[in-house]
């Protein structure tokens, strides 16, 4: 019994130890952009601001147009999981049911993309989005993204789609369900949590792309986040303060969309199979 004692303690003391070394940036972070620029030049370091102030805050959303870039994010953000789910869904219900010749080829093909690097993607991308006039759009940016997503997300779709039985979706046939209605009133209430999980996915994703955006975005009025973050690092200066309160203000929304989601994660497939 005092051996599964010590055993427990050991696994609390070392997952604390753990979540300490995750938390530290994170934590440092705050603490900097509540100081001013004199405090964070000051040695030795003072983990804990003296005097702590917002005026970082104020000054990377007001003075730094990061309102505007903060916008602008969300549009391109909100553009893509709209297509990548959408598209993704229909996909990986494709993959998962129906047989075809070359499926396998295909889902090859679709893992085989990860392993390309981006920035070879420019490029065509840039020539793509050129031929359409959408070099310097948000839409375009948004087009680029998901592009960039959908490969890896039908993939995640048509393994949630294989973890529900083939026998509710042939039931809702027998009662008379199309296989469209089947696949509304029957799959989808299953499949919803990986659905979150990948809109998610291409959410955070499109959030903290910095590479397309700085390729296909040429005006200031409409650049991103990321982009933000980067015109704050002066060539000779940096103010860390501001720099760091524009990375907390960054975290936002991918923060307050994981606590919202958390509900839908943890229930399992199986949950939504005995619903109403």
């Amino acid at each position: 019994m005092k051996r599964r004692v010590v055993i427990k303690w050991v696994k609390r003391l070392l997952l604390a130890l753990f979540f300490a070394i995750m938390m530290f940036p994170f934590v440092f972070m705050i603490s900097t952009s509540l100081k001013t620029q004199a405090d964070v030049m000051k040695t030795p370091v003072d983990y804990i601001p003296n005097a702590p102030t917002f005026d970082n805050y104020i000054s990377a959303w007001k003075d730094s147009n990061f309102s505007r870039y903060f916008f602008n994010t969300a549009i391109i953000s909100v553009l893509v999981l709209l297509m990548v789910t959408a598209i993704s869904l229909l996909s990986g219900y494709a993959l998962s049911r129906y047989r075809f010749r070359g499926k396998k080829t295909a889902m090859t093909l679709f893992l085989m993309t990860q392993i390309v690097p981006s920035a070879l993607l420019i490029i065509p991308l840039f020539t793509m989005l050129q031929s359409m006039g959408l070099v310097n759009s948000l839409f375009g940016v948004s087009l680029a993204t998901s592009a960039t997503l959908l490969a890896y997300c039908s993939i995640m779709m048509k393994g949630f789609f294989s973890n529900v039985s083939v026998a509710l979706e042939e039931a809702a046939w027998v009662d008379g369900c199309s296989r469209f209605q089947a696949v509304v009133y029957v799959l989808l209430p299953l499949v919803m949590p990986g659905l979150i999980a990948t809109g998610a996915y291409a959410f955070v994703n499109a959030w903290n792309s910095f590479l397309l955006p700085l390729m296909f975005l040429t005006d200031p009025n409409k650049f991103t986040v990321t982009l933000g973050l980067k015109s704050l690092i002066g060539q000779y200066t940096i103010n860390y303060g501001r720099l760091a309160a524009a990375g907390i203000i960054c975290l936002i929304p991918a923060v307050i969309m994981f606590a919202y989601i958390q509900k839908y994660m943890v229930s399992g497939l199986t949950d939504g199979s005995v619903k109403g």
